[in-house]
């Protein structure tokens, strides 16, 4: 009796280097067969250059970019520890977090997937075998009959080879996706920390505002005494009594107004930073540093695509796109995939132990696109299609930044020459209530005299005061114009 045949690694190589040797010549007629899809015509669009925005982004004074902590320049440390609450708690902040994850999860589920496979598969099954499947009559008596153990245990490995690039462009469509929601993740944090300062500007201006009101309340109240002792001596008419105690009902309503746009602005500020409105009424009145007025960088108009978040977010996403092109054209060539499996394969449990009960296979698996022509061109075009969007949305941000520094810069030109006009004012404004409140100490003029310079005075020094918010909200305009401190890598 012969003994069972034994299994032998060099002649497993030998079968394996064999079946790798006829891949080229498979893979060379696949791609032949392969010509009935042919790939159709690009029509996709082009992203554009950097327009042209050399003189409009010219500045005399040229100033650095910003900081990544930019807020912190406005030296109120309320406003530093909103804006880490806001990063802490805002579900603005949460969403863009979990977009990230879910962008990190599918580019490392795409490499992964792209990476060789190895698989264990193993059954125990109660087989029994048909002696009715063609075999001849005098083999039937060496045919097992009943039911019997078939065990069957496997190792196999599998491989895409990536011949048309197809799972190279995977894993750069997916890298950049992953850095484009990155990059959006970034952009998410500027514009939280964007809007806290404007509100928290905005709650300044109120409180200003609201002061201010109370000044000319409080003159108006001064005012109306004096005009009804006036008037109680047959000194002042009826009817100017009357208008300014309609005037002074005015300024109650308009200063009871200013107190509950605090409170809503309170609200608005807790809101932002991911809290309910117990949260405001903790809010105290802002303290901010001096106005500044920043210029331009000198390298604006060159270094502005890779320090604004959004463009950069967006040239990924054409990238990726891009390889999304590239992936769904690899669709119609052959898909080349090479297998390879070895394991054991019994009738019985003492067979399971046994050399000569081990089965093998290797060889190339080829997948030929010949009857789907109307569908891989569907797939292409849509893959353009998404490629247009992507770069229609990334002209579309290139613009919006050039055209948002261009007004930042604009604004802020134009509101601090106002500023120094409305500072002129005030300052003649109060020259002229000290000279009036000398003349009234000297018995040559009246307290309403002296009541109407204030006014006056309180008058400009609330234009200045909105005029300084706008100078404030200019300010964080820019910075969010200039990308807030971001800078690609």
């Amino acid at each position: 009796m012969p003994s069972p045949q034994k299994f032998h690694a060099p002649v497993f190589a030998r079968a394996f280097l064999k079946k790798a040797a006829s891949l080229g010549t498979l893979a060379m007629a696949a791609t032949v067969l392969a010509n009935c899809a042919a790939v159709p015509a690009s029509q996709t669009i082009a992203p554009r250059d950097l327009p042209l925005a050399t003189q409009s982004l010219a500045t005399e004074t040229a100033s650095q970019w910003p900081a990544q902590n930019w807020w912190t320049g406005f030296n109120d440390p309320q406003l530093n520890s909103l804006i880490d609450e806001a990063f802490a708690n805002s579900p603005d902040i949460q969403t863009a977090d979990a977009r990230l994850l879910k962008a990190v999860a599918s580019s490392d589920q795409i490499a992964e997937s792209l990476k060789p496979s190895l698989s264990f598969n193993g059954s125990i099954t109660e087989t029994q075998q048909s002696v009715n499947m063609g075999f001849p009559a005098e083999f039937r008596d060496f045919l097992p009959k009943g039911y019997h153990p078939l065990t069957r245990a496997t190792i196999g490995a599998n491989y895409d080879l990536g011949l048309w690039g197809k799972a190279k462009a995977a894993r750069k469509g997916a890298f950049a996706q992953g850095k484009a929601a990155e990059v959006e993740s970034v952009a998410a944090r500027q514009d939280i920390a964007v809007a806290v300062t404007r509100a928290y500007v905005e709650l300044d201006r109120l409180y200003h505002q609201r002061d201010d009101l109370a000044t000319v309340k409080a003159n108006s109240d001064s005012r109306l005494q004096l005009m009804q002792a006036r008037a109680a001596h047959n000194l002042e008419p009826k009817d100017s009594v009357l208008n300014n105690a309609d005037e002074q009902a005015r300024l109650a309503a308009r200063l009871s107004g200013a107190e509950a746009a605090i409170k809503l602005q309170n609200n608005l500020i807790a809101a932002l930073v991911g809290a309910g409105p117990d949260r405001g009424l903790t809010i105290q009145r802002p303290h901010l540093a001096p106005v500044e007025f920043a210029s331009l960088p000198a390298d604006a108009s060159l270094n502005l695509l890779g320090r604004r978040p959004d463009v950069e977010a967006a040239r990924l996403m054409v990238e990726a796109q891009g390889q999304n092109i590239k992936y769904t054209r690899a669709d119609f060539y052959p898909d080349v995939k090479f297998n390879a499996s070895w394991g054991i394969q019994a009738l019985d449990w003492e067979g399971v132990t046994r050399h000569d009960s081990a089965i093998s296979d290797i060889g190339p698996a080829i997948s030929l696109p010949l009857f789907a022509q109307g569908r891989l061109r569907a797939q292409y075009r849509g893959a353009e299609a998404d490629y247009n969007s992507a770069v229609a949305n990334y002209n579309k941000a290139l613009l919006t930044a050039l055209r948002q520094v261009s007004d930042a810069a604009i604004n802020t030109k134009s509101t601090a020459d106002q500023i120094a006009e409305a500072r002129t004012r005030v300052d003649s404004a109060r020259q002229a209530y000290d000279l009036v409140d000398l003349r009234v100490q000297r018995n040559l003029s009246s307290r309403l005299d002296l009541i109407d310079a204030q006014v006056k005075l309180t008058s400009a020094e609330l234009d200045l005061s909105d005029l300084t918010a706008q100078a404030y909200n200019n300010r964080i305009s820019l910075i969010a114009a200039l990308g807030g401190g971001f800078q690609s890598n």
